[in-house]
């Protein structure tokens, strides 16, 4: 095997030099992407009731940010621990804000959370080109994985809608940018996300230990010796965690009670049965159907509401490829080209190691807080991971095989032009569907 060229972020004169502003050019854009698409739910029946699109609590969550202090916040549930405390405020001014600008009350209340939310996705794509470029990706590379990553089904259906999984995956790829940039982030930094992540669901707390892990081998390698003080920083965001969720709780007395202890917390019971059928449905769902949109919208009488309908996910038609075929298939050839290199890599960079370890963390826990119909806004939480994993793979492949570096670029082009396209048809005749 080649020995391996990469590089970590480390240098301050390389993160520099390769600084052009790109990441906020990205925020803007999928601002503007995500907050578009809100524009056109706005005026359907999302914010009236749950599970319109794919089980999404949109009603419950739009509700609690909305609501007054004192009022009840018990929707969001305990596994968010002090989620309310970190985004009720945010959303309060920003429906001020909309309101100063003339907006009447209804419709500053949802463009007050669609700003929230639709910035939150946004930082999700720079979160994830960072991570890309300070992991010695190439930038055009990382460009293009960033957008791919927010051009995804996952992050456009989610992102403007109000639901609390935009914000947990938010918390997973500003860990992951944070850790690629290692020591050139103040400990604080750190420690200021790991709190966030798991303030915004409980399931995080492994991927804050997880990279926590990752970072102090690099570091422990750089300098020679044992370093614990990433690990340290993990462990300090648990208590403070609880302290902000035990606030919570005094400032928003309406809010769900926490349990005795870590060890007896519950999450609702996913009903998710261990069968074959399952466990495709989440490999699919991982690594394929929150990026590639399937070829037509499933929907399915919602008996609660008159002769409405309701968007759900398909099992049976969800990924199955046709041309429309070829988007699928270009992605699994570029996941396939990726878990080589990332063979190769994990063996010197704990950093992959990490990457790949959440990956399967998020796979392994989905019977313990995943329910199957929500699974495209669970998605939220491992598809930055998967884009990173996808980047860092594809990167170390391309170095042993230079010849092909610039033909995967080119399908790297062609796959993230036809999947922008296609992923909005389907957003388009979701948005229809849930008019009709």
């Amino acid at each position: 095997m080649r020995e391996s060229t990469y590089i970590h972020a480390s240098r301050a004169s390389r993160v520099i030099t390769r600084w052009r502003g790109l990441g906020a050019i990205l925020a803007v854009a999928f601002y503007s992407l995500f907050f578009a698409a809100h524009q056109q739910l706005q005026d359907t029946p999302v914010y009236l009731r749950d599970s319109v699109l794919f089980a999404a609590k949109t009603q419950t969550v739009f509700n609690s940010l909305t609501a007054s202090r004192t009022e009840d916040h018990r929707g969001i549930g305990a596994e968010h621990p002090a989620f309310t405390l970190l985004h009720h405020a945010p959303a309060q001014a920003l429906i001020r804000g909309w309101q100063f600008l003339g907006k009447d009350p209804v419709r500053a209340r949802k463009h007050g959370i669609a700003l929230l939310t639709s910035l939150a996705g946004a930082l999700i794509v720079v979160m994830v080109y960072h991570a890309l470029l300070w992991s010695s990706v190439a930038s055009l590379r990382s460009i293009l994985l960033a957008t791919a990553c927010g051009a995804g089904t996952c992050l456009w259906i989610t992102a403007p809608l109000p639901e609390v999984w935009i914000f947990a995956g938010l918390g997973v790829a500003a860990l992951a940018a944070v850790t690629a940039r290692g020591t050139l982030s103040p400990w604080w930094l750190h420690l200021i996300v790991a709190v966030y992540a798991i303030s915004c669901f409980i399931g995080n707390v492994i991927p804050v230990l997880l990279l926590a892990i990752a970072r102090c081998a690099q570091e422990s390698t750089l300098h020679q010796r044992f370093t614990p003080q990433p690990l340290l920083i993990a462990l300090a965001a648990l208590p403070l965690t609880f302290g902000l969720a035990n606030l919570q709780r005094v400032i928003y007395p309406l809010s769900p009670p926490l349990p005795a202890s870590l060890l007896t917390w519950k999450i609702p019971d996913a009903s998710w049965s261990p069968i074959m059928e399952n466990a495709g449905l989440a490999s699919r769902e991982v690594f394929l159907s929150n990026l590639v949109a399937p070829r037509a919208v499933a929907t399915e009488p919602d008996p609660t509401f008159g002769n409405r309908r309701r968007v759900v996910l398909s099992e049976a038609s969800w990924s199955r490829l046709d041309v429309q075929k070829g988007i699928g298939a270009a992605w699994l050839l570029l996941l396939s080209l990726a878990f080589a290199g990332l063979v190769w890599r994990a063996q010197l960079d704990p950093y992959a190691l990490g990457i790949i370890a959440i990956i399967v963390w998020f796979l392994a826990a989905l019977p313990w807080y995943g329910h199957p119909d929500r699974l495209l806004l669970l998605a939220c939480l491992w598809t930055p991971a998967v884009v990173i994993a996808t980047g860092l793979g594809l990167e170390r492949s391309l170095e042993h095989w230079p010849k092909i570096k610039l033909p995967i670029t080119l399908l790297l082009i062609a796959f993230v032009t036809a999947q922008l396209t296609k992923n909005w048809r389907f957003i388009q005749e979701a948005i229809t569907q849930v008019r009709l």
